[in-house]
C-alpha cells in the first residue's frame, strides 16, 4: 500500500468502522469531577464563528495543561461523543480538555487561531501549557502542523494509529505515538517508517505498541489494556508538559540537535554545533569526544586527531576514544599515532575484528599493528 492509500485508509475507512460498531467506550473511570463549558468562541473568520467545548477539573484553581483534541469537525459534528469522552476523561485526570471546531482544508489556520486564543486567555481557562491529540485520519493533517517549527505553543503531542508524510521532526516537541498492533499491515508499516525517521533524527519520540489493539481501540477494545494505554497517555501529557521536563528538554536541545545531525550524516552541521558548545564547556570531555567524532565524519581528519588527542587520560572508555582517535590520525596520514591509539585499548577490549576491518586496512602491513592482536 502506498503512502497515499495509507492516508486514505485512515481518513475514509477507519472512522466509518468506529461509527458503525456503536461502541462501548473503554475510557478509565473518572478520578474527579468535571465541569463543561460549551460553544465558547475562540475566533471569528469573516462571518464564521469558530467555537470549542472546554472540559475542566471541577473545583480546581490551579493551572493545568490543556489537551486539544484535533478532529476535523464543526458545530454539532464537533460534539461527537468519542471526543467528548476523551475530554471528560482527561479533565478527570487533571488536564483541561479542549474540543474545538477545526475546518477541513483550514486545519493549520484554525489550529493557530486556537493556540493564540488559548495563550491569550490562559489564566481564564486555568492552563499553563498545551498538548495536542490526533488520531486516525486526522493525523495526516495534524502531524505536519505539529512538526512545524513555528508552532512552539504546543509543548507535547499524542498521535494514535495514523500516518502523515513528515520528513523532519522537531527536537523540542516530545511525542507519544501509539500503534495499534492489530491495525492494517500497510498502515503499521508506515508508522514504523515514521518512528525510524524520528528516532534517526534524535527527536524526543516514544512509540507505544498496543499489540492487541485494533484501530480505534478506545471504541473497539473495551478492556483493561485499553484503559491502561489511555492512562499512560494522559500521564505522558502531564509529565511532558511539566516545567521541569520542559526545562530539561531545552537544556539538552543543543546536544540532541548535534547528535541528530550525526545520525543523519550531517557531519558539518554537527561539527559546527559541537564547536559552539565545546567553546562554552571546554571541560566537558564527553562533549569534546562527540565533537572529535563529528570532525572525523566531516573528513576534517587533522582537526579530529588534534581534538581527540586532548582527551588522553580523561577517563573515557578505551574503545570510545581509542577507535575514533586511531582512525582520525590514520586518515590524517599519521599511521604511527594511529597504532599508538589502538595500543591504549587493553587487549580484552580491542575487538579482534579490528585486525581485518576495512576501516584500518592501511595499517595491516605494519608489524606494530599486527602485534596488537598477539597480546595476551
Amino acid at each position: 500500500m502506498t503512502r497515499i492509500s495509507i492516508a486514505l485508509y485512515c481518513l475514509l475507512f477507519a472512522p466509518l468502522v468506529a461509527l458503525a460498531q456503536a461502541p462501548q467506550y473503554a475510557f478509565p473511570p473518572a478520578a474527579a469531577g468535571v465541569t463543561t463549558t460549551s460553544d465558547v468562541e475562540y475566533a471569528k473568520v469573516e462571518s464564521t464563528s469558530l467555537a470549542m467545548d472546554v472540559y475542566k477539573p471541577a473545583g480546581s484553581s490551579a493551572r493545568r495543561p490543556a489537551l486539544i483534541f484535533f478532529n476535523r469537525a464543526t458545530g454539532a459534528d464537533r460534539k461527537w461523543d468519542f471526543y467528548a469522552s476523551w475530554a471528560r476523561t482527561a479533565a478527570s485526570k487533571g488536564i483541561v480538555g479542549i474540543v474545538p471546531d477545526i475546518r477541513g482544508g483550514s486545519e493549520a489556520a484554525d489550529v493557530k487561531l486556537l493556540l493564540a486564543h488559548l495563550q491569550q486567555r490562559a489564566a481564564d481557562y486555568g492552563i499553563d501549557s498545551i498538548a495536542v491529540y490526533a488520531a486516525s485520519g486526522n493525523v495526516s493533517a495534524a502531524l505536519p502542523v505539529l512538526q512545524d517549527p513555528s508552532v512552539t505553543a504546543v509543548k507535547a503531542a499524542v498521535i494514535y494509529y495514523g500516518y502523515a508524510n513528515v520528513q523532519q521532526f522537531r527536537l523540542d516537541l516530545p511525542m507519544l505515538f501509539v500503534r495499534a498492533g492489530l491495525d492494517r499491515p500497510a498502515l503499521n508499516t508506515g508508522i514504523a517508517e515514521l518512528a525510524a525517521r524520528a528516532v534517526g533524527q534524535n527527536a524526543p519520540f516514544t512509540l507505544q505498541n498496543y499489540a492487541g489493539g485494533h484501530h480505534g481501540f478506545e471504541a473497539a477494545d473495551n478492556n483493561d489494556t485499553t484503559r491502561r494505554v489511555i492512562d499512560d497517555t494522559l500521564t505522558f501529557v502531564l509529565n511532558a508538559t511539566s516545567a521541569p521536563y520542559q526545562a530539561a528538554l531545552r537544556a539538552s536541545l543543543g546536544e540532541a540537535t548535534a547528535a541528530g545531525y550525526v545520525q543523519t550524516g550531517k557531519f558539518k552541521e554537527a561539527a559546527d554545533e559541537y564547536a559552539r558548545m565545546v567553546g562554552a564547556r571546554p571541560d566537558d570531555h564527553r562533549l569534546r569526544l562527540a565533537y572529535g567524532e563529528a570532525l572525523l565524519g566531516d573528513k576534517q581528519y587533522a582537526a579530529a586527531c588534534a581534538e581527540l588527542d586532548k582527551l588522553k587520560g580523561k577517563g573515557l572508555g578505551y574503545r570510545d576514544l581509542g577507535l575514533p582517535a586511531a582512525e582520525a590520525c590514520m586518515l590524517k596520514g599519521d599511521h604511527a599515532a594511529a597504532v599508538a591509539w589502538l595500543a591504549t585499548i587493553p587487549p580484552q577490549y580491542l575487538p579482534a575484528s579490528t585486525a581485518q576491518s576495512p576501516r584500518f586496512a592501511p595499517l595491516r602491513d605494519r608489524e606494530d599493528f599486527q602485534a596488537l592482536f598477539k597480546r595476551q
